[in-house]
């Protein structure tokens, strides 16, 4: 007997919506974040400068050709040539400057024995880099000149690094081998430069204006090991401390520098300052130049022909802020001569009160900041429109003297309405922007020097908005 199945249907069973509180509240959050982030990296940064003390020079470059008491020296024989003396460096009368080796063998055994020869060290090499270092960063194509002078003193500085002036028993040694060579001595004391330009005998009465150009000027340096010819320069002496630079003037240079005995001179290369006193003379071109005259860096520049300097005309010191910190605020001006003390102590103005009841006018004594006072005016801030206690425009304010005496002479009165604007920088330190004067004393470009002490101005280590267009009066800024 067959069995029947009963099949059973079975239907899906669909769950009801539920409210999911916690992703609401997830999604919101995150759309929060979103958007705080979106409107951060797109809103102006407000960023703050901590005020410092510092100043601004005002200077006037120029090229002045260098003068010394100088000359060539030359050598007694020819050979080949290596120094005792480092480059730059004095030397006593009756020293050994250099050797002369006739036939060549010297050379050769230098060149076989390098040990004789002093090594550069890693203070040497690492002082060449820092030269090629400082020349990259500052060479410009309009002053190409400079690459030469550059190569000029590297080549002098690795003469100084190899010279065979600290070789040991070097004597000795080449007696044994028979090696003769001639020591040449210096006949006076002096700094020795190898660094010759045949412009030793210049002197400033014979400056022209060609020789700034620089037309088919050429430095020689006589390098250790080289063969030069009897005759030959092989070194130059400098036999004093005192030397000179000679620069050109336009008419205005000679102007503004005619009277002036003393400046302070600074060299753009070396980053060294230095007094000098200073004197305008007419060349025999019929041209303006001006000549420095100096007692010490000799020995720093004994290499260089044409140097390049700076003349500081001013140095102001004082706080120094940078130039879009600086913003303006308008104020209210009004007579020193209305200023009065009240009743109870305070600096304040008298104003005319017009009574409600119409039985006349009265005075009313106002106290009042004051922001600032200069030889003519009072500086009152301007108040906003829900502010009806302060003084306000078309308030006409009374003479101390006219308010005692109850007569109110329209001579004696004043009505506020004109404004002045002064100069300012918003300080943050309280976490809100607030007005604070300055009193410029130099300013370029990029920077402001201002006075410091002033009455409601800012001090050192003051944090300032370093954009001010991005802010305005007593708003809250975070840092």
């Amino acid at each position: 007997m067959a069995v029947k199945q009963q099949v059973k249907s079975t239907a899906k069973y669909r769950r009801p919506f539920q409210f999911n509180v916690g992703m609401i509240i997830f999604a919101i959050i995150f759309l929060y974040i979103v958007f705080s982030v979106y409107s951060y990296v797109s809103r102006d940064q407000i960023r703050y400068y901590e005020v410092q003390k510092g100043s601004i020079v005002r200077d006037q470059q120029y090229t002045g050709i260098a003068i010394r008491q100088e000359q060539a020296v030359n050598a007694t024989s020819s050979g080949y040539v290596h120094y005792y003396i480092q480059d730059g460096r004095r030397v006593a009368v009756g020293s050994d400057v250099y050797t002369i080796d006739e036939t060549g063998a010297l050379q050769s055994y230098l060149k076989e024995h390098p040990e004789l020869t002093t090594e550069m060290t890693s203070e040497q090499i690492s002082d060449i880099r820092y030269r090629l270092s400082q020349f990259s960063q500052s060479f410009k194509n309009s002053n190409f000149s400079a690459l030469y002078n550059t190569k000029y003193a590297l080549d002098a500085s690795a003469l100084e690094y190899s010279s065979v002036a600290n070789a040991q028993d070097l004597d000795d040694v080449l007696q044994k081998l028979g090696i003769n060579y001639v020591r040449v001595s210096a006949d006076q004391a002096g700094v020795v430069s190898y660094t010759i330009d045949g412009d030793e005998a210049l002197t400033a009465d014979a400056v022209t204006a060609d020789l700034f150009t620089m037309s088919g000027y050429k430095r020689n340096i006589t390098k250790p090991g080289a063969l030069i010819e009897s005759g030959q320069p092989v070194y130059k002496l400098i036999t004093s401390e005192k030397w000179s630079l000679v620069f050109q003037l336009d008419d205005a240079g000679k102007a503004k520098y005619q009277d002036v005995k003393s400046v302070k001179v600074h060299f753009t290369e070396s980053d060294l300052t230095v007094n000098a006193t200073l004197q305008v003379f007419t060349g025999k071109d019929g041209n303006s130049y001006g000549q420095l005259d100096f007692t010490e860096l000799m020995e720093q520049f004994c290499d260089e022909r044409f140097i390049q300097f700076d003349i500081v005309t001013n140095d102001q010191k004082g706080l120094k802020i940078p130039v879009t910190a600086v913003t303006e605020k308008d104020f209210y001006i009004v007579p020193k001569a209305f200023k009065t003390t009240g009743p109870d102590g305070s600096t304040g103005f008298y104003r005319e009160a017009v009574a409600q009841d119409g039985s006349g006018a009265s005075v009313e004594f106002v106290p009042t900041d004051i922001y600032r006072i200069d030889d003519q005016y009072c500086y009152l801030s301007i108040p906003d429109d829900s502010n009806t206690s302060s003084i306000r425009t078309n308030n006409i304010l009374v003479r101390p003297e006219a308010a005692a005496s109850g007569q109110l002479d329209p001579t004696m009165t004043y009505p506020v309405g004109p404004v002045k604007s002064l100069q300012g920088v918003y300080n943050i330190n309280r976490g809100y922007c607030i007005f604070r004067q300055i009193v410029p004393i130099e300013q370029n470009t990029d920077y402001l020097v201002v006075a410091e002490n002033t009455d409601y101005g800012i001090s050192v280590y003051d944090h300032i908005v370093l954009n001010a267009s991005l802010v305005k009066d007593g708003q809250l800024v975070y840092q």
